[in-house]
């Protein structure tokens, strides 16, 4: 009896852990980028199919928080490779998932945000495409519309920081010397 009890609970556990791990290879390096449409916190619409029309764009896409302490510590970099690659082909776009819009609005002004930013209450449009387990999540993605680099968290170290903004640098270089 107590055997049985076990055998179940352990058989959905390994049942999640293979779902799990296929979910994740689907947003592996060369999967296709899911599109998705959500409104920025300037009234506008985001599409990120948009960006791949002839010629185009490299894509950073960060989905993060407000409250999220990796989150914070990954802002002022993707400020500094805005202004690196402002003017080029590269669109830097973050998703917040806050539940409140406005939180987000006085976050963006208080951090000085000069990139897009989209709102997705909850990640409700965009979380299952993505199969967002943490945040944040970034993809660096080409300009045919395919993601090249998959990243999990950002340190909260500023050294180590520094280093990670230095490999999104090199991989949206290598991308824009690609035809």
């Amino acid at each position: 009896m107590v055997k049985r009890r076990f055998r179940l609970p352990l058989i959905a556990v390994v049942v999640a852990a293979v779902v799990a791990s296929i979910v994740y290879a689907d947003l592996a390096a060369g999967t296709k980028a899911p599109n998705f449409s959500l409104p920025t916190i300037d009234g506008k619409t985001f599409t990120l199919s948009s960006c791949f029309v002839k010629p185009g764009k490299v894509v950073l896409l960060d989905i993060w928080a407000t409250w999220c302490p990796p989150c914070r510590a990954e802002i002022p970099f993707l400020i500094g490779l805005q202004k690196k690659f402002k003017g080029k082909d590269v669109v830097i776009v973050g998703v917040s998932v806050d539940e409140k819009k406005s939180d987000v609005v006085d976050f963006v002004k208080k951090q000085g945000i000069n990139y897009t930013i989209a709102h997705d209450s909850r990640g409700q449009k965009i979380g299952q495409p993505y199969q967002v387990r943490g945040i944040p999540a970034t993809y660096v993605i080409d300009k045919k519309g395919i993601i090249r680099y998959p990243h999990s968290g950002f340190p909260r170290d500023p050294a180590a920081g520094k280093e990670e903004a230095s490999r999104l640098e090199r991989e949206i270089n290598a991308l824009l010397a690609q035809k």
